[in-house]
């Protein structure tokens, strides 16, 4: 059959490979492009949300600077001393024969301390006696010869002469009489000298003899006893702090404050104490003023000899700035704060500081009333920048009582304790 002339065969169409590829890279590109655009959009949302962040600026704690009167105490090196200190010496020689208390131990006034041999000192004793009973018969038979004399002289049986040498008789043998009398005291008061007891109730020390030691009379030392309470704080205090001391106490007699003890350890001692003693004049050794105080020690917490500190107040500082110490910073030597301003942008100020009253420093030039200071969130803050602030009242300042806390200070706080 023959085909029409206009009649053209089909064929079926292919995809080839090489033929479509510019095709298949074009959509590759795009869809990278695509995914890039998404890309740079994510980011710069990542980025807009970091500068947003960045312009919130940080909050920061302040507080408005007021002026304030608060005591300056000051803190001197001292010693405890009892406040009597008897030294235990024997009145009659012999050897010693007991000890009769606990080396270390409170010993009340009269208790048996130590004993000597009595029995030499009993036989001078039994001796005095002995003659005291022979004086006492002469003495009473020379009074009845006297009492016979009396009515026999008034008859005239008698002469006048043998009456008086009576009665002459009769008065030595009564003076006899007392002599004995006082030969037995002594030598009852030697016998009780063998028992040496406590003179006073305190704290006695070690023995510084031995059973069968020979003991002298007034040169070999027993033992030490040591009063508890009172307990005696000698310290030196210097011209500068006592002169400032006594001008407070002028302006404010009746107002004595109390005086802190402050033991080796950092603690501070329950009971305040008083000063009972100035001495008169400044000590050449130490160019200080001795003054001794007096605290309660009716526990016997206080021993004598130990090492503390006495903190006074000695003056009034007037109308002080008091900023936390922690407020304060320190770069080499230079001390400054960090302020807010009427901006609320931070600023800084170089200070001054003088004494320290508890936590606080007194600023005496860099600051005025109504200054905004920073007290937290120092570390997140530098000059210039822009912050939030929350107010927190001013604290007041006041003297540290807990043990290890920094002392309160004048200018010369310390000294050598009085010699």
């Amino acid at each position: 059959m023959e085909m029409p002339y206009n009649y053209v065969q089909s064929r079926p169409r292919c995809n080839h490979p090489l033929r479509d590829a510019p095709r298949i890279a074009r959509s590759r590109l795009l869809v990278l492009a695509l995914l890039g655009l998404l890309t740079a959009c994510s980011k710069g949302k990542e980025t807009s949300k970091n500068q947003a962040a960045a312009i919130v600026p940080p909050t920061v704690v302040v507080t408005s600077l007021e002026q304030q009167t608060v005591p300056i105490y000051g803190e001197f090196v001292g010693e405890t001393q009892a406040a009597s200190t008897v030294e235990i010496h024997a009145q009659v020689q012999g050897f010693l024969q007991q000890i009769a208390f606990k080396e270390g131990s409170i010993v009340r006034k009269g208790q048996l301390l130590f004993v000597i041999d009595p029995r030499p000192y009993e036989a001078v004793l039994a001796e005095a006696k002995a003659t005291l009973a022979v004086d006492q018969a002469t003495v009473n038979n020379a009074q009845e010869i006297v009492n016979r004399y009396k009515p026999l002289a008034q008859q005239n049986a008698i002469s006048k002469q043998e009456l008086d040498s009576a009665i002459a008789t009769a008065t030595e043998n009564a003076a006899d009489v007392k002599l004995a009398q006082a030969q037995v005291a002594a030598a009852q008061l030697n016998v009780n000298y063998t028992q040496i007891r406590a003179p006073m109730t305190g704290s006695i020390g070690t023995a510084q003899v031995k059973v069968g030691d020979l003991i002298q009379t007034g040169t070999t030392l027993l033992a030490n006893i040591y009063s508890i309470s009172p307990m005696y704080v000698t310290f030196g205090i210097s011209e500068d702090a006592y002169l400032q001391y006594v001008q407070r106490g002028r302006q404010h007699p009746k107002r004595p404050e109390p005086i802190q003890l402050i033991l080796g350890n950092g603690s501070v001692y329950g009971q305040p104490g008083t000063i009972n003693m100035v001495a008169p004049a400044v000590s050449t050794t130490t160019g200080t003023l001795p003054i001794r105080a007096s605290f309660p020690n009716a526990q016997g917490v206080l021993k004598p000899g130990l090492f503390a500190r006495v903190r006074l107040v000695v003056t009034d500082a007037v109308n002080a700035l008091l900023v936390p110490q922690t407020a304060v910073q320190q770069l080499q030597g230079t001390e400054s704060v960090l302020l807010v301003g009427p901006d609320n942008r931070v600023q800084q100020s170089t200070v001054t500081t003088g004494a320290t009253v508890g936590n606080f420093e007194v600023v005496t030039s860099g600051l005025k009333p109504g200054d905004r200071l920073i007290v937290e969130g120092i570390q997140k803050v530098q000059p210039g920048m822009l912050v939030k602030t929350e107010e927190e009242p001013e604290q007041q300042a006041s003297a540290p009582v807990s043990a290890g806390a920094r002392p309160n200070s004048t200018s010369s706080a310390s000294s050598s304790a009085a010699q």
